[in-house]
């Protein structure tokens, strides 16, 4: 049996982009090209790695077995499967070997759960599971799916005003579509020459170029304008009607996240060149570039016209005021890279979370953080704030991590009110209904659930045919979903409402 480096190239991508490293997994799909593959990313399982590196082990225990049994050794100078480590195990395989072993090279990633027979259990389990709900995923009348882009997409937003949808992907295009509709204005933010000179990416693979992907996008306050972030470290803002406004040029690496202010007078965008820019959206000048951060900006947060936050894999967080050149106030407290920061609506507390597992919540008025939830054992994704207390009575913070679950955080009382754990894969988006009595979460999984803030129960579960990216609701209790597929999908929870 043989495999190409192409191959293992695209599971070691697909483990990155699967356990939350997310730079990593974007460096990783540049330098080995990933985006000129032709596999069909739709064939390969999520933990497809993880399960090749069991059985491997498996395998080996097996063959020592069978050895020992021959030579009439004592089979119980082995451990116990479940004690065999993936370390142990290269370590004898290396002292047997004959000097024609290569070796690869792993993250040592200190949450990473133990790789035992039990898991490999699960792993079928969970397999046949997904099997079983391909029934759910396109049967239901009231979940309508459109194929719209031929890779990954990153995001999805519904139009405030409009019933319009805009989305935008790693095959270097934005779209701007009504629901359940095929055609689409298209925003294209590659050049013409690459256009002609690449072809359409299979399903699966990255897109055009990695170098063009849409990374976030966003709603003018007023629905004017879409605009959008670019891996060419390029800003765009776009007229409904697909007409190219404005191109904000200044930074030299990819752009993470935008943002419009409150009001729409101002943009903000964070890079991986470790700079935050701010722009006039009249003029479409730069105002101002900040530069306090010492590694990639991941988010931005505006709490109202002029303040706003930012977060970095340098652990900190900042909240700059529009005309100042240092921060009004700098955060530290985190241990890891710091992935997103949320204002609260109702007041001046901000929330951030972490790889290093916690959710932090700052006050503007104290240095330190006010709460410091600890419950989740792997990377922080996602944190949304409920936009309103009356559901529980008191302000609830939505925490999402690649330990599959969502903690429901009393920041009032500073406690976790519930763990919301029927997903089987790391969780990547929140959003809540507009009164705050539904979450919906995505996952890698291929499921979107939606919950009860009232009670904590699963309310709804609905399959789709990739990993859930992004979901957004709208404002009269539709949820839109994106997956890998580069698909969209609507699920309307009006009659369940």
């Amino acid at each position: 049996m043989n495999f190409t480096s192409e191959e293992l190239n695209y599971l070691i991508y697909r483990y990155l982009q699967e356990s939350g490293f997310h730079h990593s997994c974007y460096t990783f799909g540049i330098e080995s090209h990933i985006h000129r593959s032709n596999i069909n990313g739709s064939s390969v399982p999520p933990g497809a790695l993880i399960s090749m590196v069991q059985k491997g082990m498996l395998y080996y225990y097996v063959d020592m077995t069978l050895k020992d049994e021959k030579n009439g050794e004592n089979q119980n100078n082995h451990n116990n499967l479940e004690n065999i480590s993936l370390i142990d195990s290269i370590g004898k395989m290396s002292e047997l070997s004959s000097g024609n072993l290569s070796y690869g090279v792993a993250t040592n990633a200190k949450n990473d759960q133990q790789l035992t027979p039990d898991s490999q259990k699960k792993l079928t389990k969970d397999s046949k599971r997904e099997e079983n709900s391909d029934q759910r995923r396109s049967s239901e009348s009231d979940v309508h799916s459109n194929s719209i882009h031929n890779s990954e997409i990153f995001a999805i937003k519904w139009h405030p005003n409009k019933e319009l949808i805009a989305t935008g992907s790693s095959d270097g295009t934005a779209k701007i579509s009504q629901p359940n509709e095929v055609e689409a204005t298209v925003l294209e933010h590659y050049p013409n020459e690459i256009d002609k000179r690449q072809p359409e990416a299979s399903n699966g693979n990255c897109g055009i170029s990695d170098r063009y992907a849409v990374t976030s996008i966003v709603w003018k306050p007023d629905g004017s304008q879409l605009l959008t972030a670019c891996a060419d470290g390029k800003g765009r803002i776009w007229q409904l009607d697909g007409k190219l406004v404005a191109t904000l040029s200044n930074h030299t690496a990819p752009i993470f996240v935008c943002r419009w202010n409150i009001d729409g007078s101002l943009i903000a965008m964070g890079s991986a060149d470790m700079r935050v820019t701010i722009w006039d959206s009249s003029s479409y000048e730069m105002k101002q570039c900040c530069d306090h951060h010492k590694g990639p900006v991941t988010d931005i947060d505006w709490q109202n016209v002029s303040i706003f936050a930012t977060c970095s894999t340098d652990r900190s967080v900042a909240v700059c005021e529009v005309g100042s050149e240092k921060p009004i106030k700098s955060y530290e407290g985190h241990t890891s890279e710091i992935n997103v920061v949320r204002w609260d609506p109702s007041s001046n507390l901000l929330a951030s979370g972490s790889d290093d597992c916690t959710v932090k919540v700052w006050n503007l008025k104290q240095d330190k953080c006010v709460h410091d939830f600890r419950g989740h054992v792997r990377n922080i994704y996602a944190i949304k704030w409920c936009p309103v207390k009356r559901v529980v009575s008191c302000s609830c913070l939505a925490s999402a991590s690649a330990d599959r679950t969502i903690r429901i955080w009393d920041v009032d009382r500073g406690i976790c009110l519930y763990t919301l754990n029927r997903h089987q894969s790391p969780v990547y988006s929140l959003a809540f209904n507009s009164d705050g009595r539904l979450l919906a979460s995505g996952s890698y999984d291929t499921a979107v659930n939606i919950w009860s803030l009232e009670n904590g129960l699963l309310v709804r579960t609905v399959m789709i045919d990739g990993p859930v990216s992004d979901i957004d609701w709208h404002k009269d209790n539709r949820i839109v979903a994106v997956s890998g597929n580069g698909s969209s999908y609507v699920i309307d929870m009006r009659k369940n409402y």
